[in-house]
């Protein structure tokens, strides 16, 4: 599939189509939003073994959303590329206020293997203001489980968060 048709694909299945939802102040479960931007994809492994192991997220208070306009939180794997910035950019731009970032492993949070170079713009710590960073490579379902347990019990979703990265870098 040509690069064109891909993001031609990705912006019409992201892009706005209707009115903005309300932001929701206290929605229950949290709703997260997980977007796989480049590298081994092991982290995102480990996300779908938290989705379809049996981890409980209903009781812990937590959901995946099948779409980024109905997610509290961008929750984002791997060392993002080149191509992929402009994805979770529009994720980003999709989802309501209040959101919030998870950056999840070490690829997301600072590029772990993947520095910085033609096709790789790294994590997202150097490019974004992330809320909760999950280090590991790659963490456990328990570990992601426990990470977004510990951000949500302890602080709010920043409003004016400025979000993920740009296709610029």
């Amino acid at each position: 599939m040509s690069t064109i048709l891909m993001r031609a694909l990705f912006a019409s299945l992201l892009g706005p189509s209707g009115p903005a939802l309300p932001p929701v102040a206290s929605r229950s479960p949290l709703m997260l939003f997980h977007v796989d931007s480049g590298g081994c994809e092991a982290c995102g492994f480990e996300v779908e073994s938290l989705i379809n192991g049996g981890f409980g997220l209903a009781e812990a208070g937590l959901g995946f959303a099948s779409t980024p306009r109905t997610a509290d939180m961008l929750l984002v794997t791997g060392a993002c590329s080149r191509m992929m910035a402009p994805v979770v950019r529009a994720a980003w731009e999709a989802m309501p206020q209040p959101r919030g970032l998870l950056a999840v492993g070490a690829c997301a949070i600072d590029g772990g293997p993947f520095s910085a170079n033609y096709a790789m713009l790294g994590g997202l710590a150097g490019q974004s203001s992330v809320d909760c960073a999950i280090p590991g490579c790659p963490p456990s379902p328990r570990d992601i489980l426990d990470g977004i347990i510990a951000l949500i019990s302890t602080t709010q979703l920043n409003p004016e968060s400025s979000g993920p990265i740009t296709a610029e870098g």
